[in-house]
């Protein structure tokens, strides 16, 4: 790749630039290059082009090492592919794919780079048929997706595990996917679904039951069905939830009941517009104040007293949204 006119103001060079410097000479085995601030470089031979000469301006790429002249080695054979990954790194997200060589290999996964970024590969993202001698990874070129990405730190976590996966599938509210929890707190997950985006679990979208913790219910780094509620936000905060693929044991408690059945219960909150009620199924009721009272206007605390023991029947029952209304046996306004 020839460039001319191309203005030279950098005296710093790292490993992975590309610059524009001058051919001064062409030995029979390497190339020598002027670089500006009194530097100089060299490239093999064998990776210039017969249509250079003397003089012309061709881009190299710094190796970071420097020869026993003290100059700077260069190639200038891999120049195009290093621009094509840079363009490759102005539109890289989270769900993006990349190649990397492994450089190095720990207890918890591949290590490598990608234009300056550090690459982890995690054992648990990696597609178990690709990685059963893990000794023979060493220098291997790696495809995968990229899970996380920290532009601050210049690091990336990848799987090769989605590769295996459907990743055209769009993602639309009721949609089932597949995912993997890769971050875990009390109150919220991130959940990286088979289609390479990202999802948020929120506690409350976890179970029917009470909980304190996300991590009474689910673990990191393991798969689980999750159902697609919102769609409506950026990628990375598409909201899922588990509950909502097992019944829940409300519908079951409310199919039970009809308007007109006796229900027995204890005043547990008293409201302007009435009082709330734990039933004795543990279901909560709501009797309005002025369908209990023979008095318009009367204060709710004139009828009932908190932690007093109430019977009455259903007058109302929303079965959809588990809602309850009653009326009470208790009509004076007060004693």
């Amino acid at each position: 790749m020839k460039m001319k006119d191309f203005k030279i103001n950098m005296t710093q060079y790292n490993r992975g630039d590309i610059i524009t410097g001058t051919i001064v000479m062409i030995g029979a085995k390497e190339v020598v290059v002027a670089l500006g601030g009194l530097k100089e470089g060299v490239f093999p031979r064998e990776e210039l082009d017969s249509a250079f000469k003397i003089g012309d301006a061709i881009l190299v790429m710094v190796t970071g090492e420097i020869d026993d002249k003290g100059c700077l080695v260069l190639t200038h054979a891999g120049v195009n592919k290093a621009l094509e990954d840079k363009e490759k790194l102005k539109s890289l997200k989270v769900g993006s794919e990349l190649s990397f060589k492994v450089s190095d290999i720990n207890t918890n996964g591949l290590i490598g780079e990608f234009m300056g970024y550090r690459v982890f590969l995690p054992y648990s993202q990696c597609a178990a048929k690709d990685f059963v001698n893990r000794d023979s990874l060493l220098n291997r070129e790696i495809k995968a997706i990229v899970i996380e990405l920290n532009n601050i730190k210049k690091s990336i976590v990848c799987s090769t595990k989605l590769l295996e996966e459907n990743q055209s599938i769009p993602v639309e509210i009721g949609q089932i996917f597949k995912g993997n929890i890769i971050k875990l707190e009390d109150k919220y997950a991130i959940v990286l679904l088979n289609n390479g985006t990202r999802a948020k679990l929120s506690i409350s979208d976890a179970s029917y039951e009470h909980i304190n913790s996300l991590k009474e219910v689910v673990e990191l780094n393991k798969d689980y069905d999750f159902k697609i509620l919102d769609t409506n936000t950026d990628y990375s905060r598409i909201s899922v939830g588990l509950k909502q693929l097992k019944e829940n044991p409300l519908d079951l408690m409310f199919d039970e009941l009809n308007i007109g059945d006796e229900v027995t219960g204890q005043v547990v909150k008293i409201l302007p517009v009435g009082a709330v009620i734990k039933l004795d199924n543990g279901l909560t009721a709501l009797a309005i104040t002025k369908e209990n009272s023979d008095r318009a206007n009367v204060a709710t605390h004139f009828i009932y007293k908190l932690n007093s023991r109430v019977k009455g029947v259903i007058s109302k029952l929303d079965k959809e949204n588990h809602k309850i209304n009653i009326l009470t046996n208790k009509k004076k306004d007060s004693d």
